[in-house]
């Protein structure tokens, strides 16, 4: 039996999702999150919350472990970190060290394919021979003549806008079985040991292959794009290697056939979570159940041609991140900065454990409870590339010396730098700087660096 006493941990995360709560009505049709919107009803969103590094690795490493990427050495794609980062550094092996009955489901760690073994036993509960229904990431259109898969029906736009057909195709999708996996490990689980349960979706990671009723639930003829994109982007100065334009954003039908392919997705993983939720709820587990909701990183939709991640913008930076602690199921919105790298302190001090030595985050309890969040500047770092949120402003610094500089209050799709001449250029730099040492990037003089550092 579990006692109610016992604090459990509920992780569910997202891949490449945008902080979905900014895009209601931007682009002229309904972004539509009925169960995202009810648990925000009783929870605390974090509407200002920054991933550390744009892309996946990184970014996971990151979070997991509560250091940042230039703590672990992992700045870039590398599905083989762990060979930098020992899974003993990861909060979730320091929660099987306390006696937590830990147990993966999905992508969370890294990609989609189990861990290697002697990674898996350092932080799971599970045994190894156990752990993997395999989840299938889906049948590819290279497998089949013509690349039509069948019960599939292409909707168009960026990666095709592929659809399941069937009840059967609907319930062998990704996110399905994870779901699935989640919703029988709630109703059964019954050990003694408090449990940390992930719960880790593909979506809304293109292809975007949903159940037809989600690309239908879009007409794409509704979906417009914002007057702001109409003056272009500044994007004087930033490394080509950041931004490779893979989508012409003139071509208006492809465009809303694509943005459509994205939404749908947002509306499948909040479908997915929905039932995730509704099984927790009819738990015995309600009760003594903190929820960690989030996405390793956001995704550009076609603003600069690009249909992506991997840069330093707001788009991307930016992430939802929502914790509901069920003894106090208040609706709030946090707006100050925090970080992904504030995840595992935040757990840590809700379980009443040791703290995370050498980390950079913070815990978020405090916001928990309705206190605002000290002024922060948070960074999100890619290579030795670095930005930060300061403020209302983005302080974009490049390896090689280039430097973008935006306001966000007046200029969210950061289409005008403000550059040196503005009043609060030296303050925000020096604050860039600063956070960039505390966080283990130290810029080296004559190398493209910071003359203050």
């Amino acid at each position: 039996m579990v006692h109610s006493s016992k604090k459990n941990i509920l992780l569910i995360s997202l891949d490449d999702a945008v902080a979905f709560w900014k895009y209601r009505s931007l682009f002229g049709t309904t972004l539509e999150t009925p169960n995202f919107d009810r648990i925000c009803a009783q929870s605390t969103s974090f509407q200002s919350a920054y991933c550390q590094a744009p892309v996946c690795s990184p970014s996971r490493a990151s979070f997991m472990s509560a250091l940042s990427p230039h703590q672990t050495g992992v700045t870039s794609s590398d599905s083989n970190y762990f060979d930098r980062v020992s899974p003993t550094k990861m909060w979730p092996g320091r929660l099987r060290q306390q006696g937590y009955h830990c147990v993966p489901g999905g992508k969370v760690m890294r990609g989609y394919r189990a861990l290697p073994q002697e990674v898996h036993e350092a932080i799971y509960s599970t045994p190894y021979s156990e752990i993997f229904r395999k989840f299938s990431t889906g049948r590819r259109k290279r497998n089949f003549p013509k690349g039509q898969i069948p019960d599939h029906i292409a909707y168009g736009g960026h990666r095709d806008g592929l659809a399941t057909m069937t009840v059967e195709s609907d319930n062998k999708l990704y996110d399905h079985q994870v779901a699935d996996s989640a919703i029988d490990f709630l109703a059964s689980y019954d050990q003694d040991a408090p449990f940390y349960r992930e719960v880790g979706f593909q979506s809304p990671h293109g292809p975007w292959t949903t159940p037809r009723r989600f690309k239908e639930q879009y007409n794409f003829k509704n979906i417009h794009q914002p007057k702001d994109w109409r003056a272009g982007f500044d994007s004087d100065g930033v490394p080509e290697d950041l931004i490779d334009p893979n989508i012409d954003s003139s071509r208006l039908r492809f465009w809303r056939q694509s943005v459509r392919n994205y939404f749908s997705a947002v509306s499948y993983a909040d479908y997915q979570i929905g039932r995730v939720w509704d099984a927790l709820k009819a738990s015995k587990h309600a009760h003594n159940t903190l929820v960690v909701i989030l996405s390793d990183h956001g995704f550009h939709l076609g603003e600069r041609n690009w249909f992506g991640k991997s840069t330093l913008w707001e788009q991307v930076a930016n992430v939802p991140l929502i914790l509901h602690d069920p003894t106090q199921p208040k609706g709030q919105a946090v707006h100050d900065p925090v970080a992904l790298v504030d995840v595992g302190p935040t757990i840590m001090d809700y379980l009443d454990l040791p703290p995370i030595e050498d980390s950079p985050g913070r815990s978020l309890l405090p916001q928990l409870a309705g206190a605002r969040a000290p002024d922060r500047v948070v960074p999100t770092f890619f290579h030795d590339h670095a930005a930060v949120r300061c403020g209302p402003y983005r302080f974009i610094r490049y390896s090689t010396g280039a430097e973008q500089f935006f306001d966000l209050s007046k200029d969210w799709w950061q289409t005008k730098n403000l550059g040196s001449d503005h009043p609060d250029y030296t303050a925000v730099k020096q604050a860039h700087t600063h956070c960039c040492n505390a966080f283990g990037l130290h810029w080296q003089p004559n190398n493209g660096s910071l003359e203050d550092a």
